[in-house]
């Protein structure tokens, strides 16, 4: 489980909307300040994220919780942001190789089908319910209570 704390700013009957301070791998690195990439993320990654978690502790807005995201949550998100939408490409382009040999386009219609391919796999990955299952964000545990922040 990745655990990390957050700011709870939105509530519903069963969600909270939290709001965590978005890290790099170069905030736990010792030379992050010397180095170049550690200054450009420093200046182009935004400074925090807004993430739609389960409340079973029912936190209000103001509190301080920690939320805990299942590893395989990050590895299925993985899996679907990078290779649905090359797989989706990839089988653009050889549709259109086999529509080739039966419609004149050439190389510019299997370039087409590519970008088509990906374009699509690129939305399916962004509406896509990755999750369910227990693979949702969870609040799991209260750190400070807003009427004592």
């Amino acid at each position: 489980m990745i655990k990390e704390k957050a700011y709870v700013v939105g509530k519903s009957e069963t969600h909270a909307w939290v709001e965590a301070q978005r890290r790099t791998g170069c905030d736990g690195c010792a030379v992050s300040k010397e180095c170049g990439t550690g200054a450009v993320a420093k200046y182009l990654i935004k400074k925090s994220i807004l993430i739609k978690a389960l409340n079973p502790i029912r936190a209000e807005i103001g509190d301080i919780v920690v939320v805990g995201i299942p590893e395989r949550m990050l590895l299925l998100g993985s899996f679907v942001l990078y290779t649905m939408p090359l797989l989706v490409m990839f089988l653009g382009a050889g549709l259109a190789e086999i529509l080739v040999q039966y419609f004149d386009g050439g190389e510019s219609l299997v370039i087409l089908f590519g970008f088509g391919g990906l374009s699509a796999g690129l939305l399916w990955a962004r509406y896509i319910p990755v999750g369910g299952g227990g693979l949702e964000p969870r609040i799991l545990h209260a750190v400070a209570k807003a009427a004592d922040v």
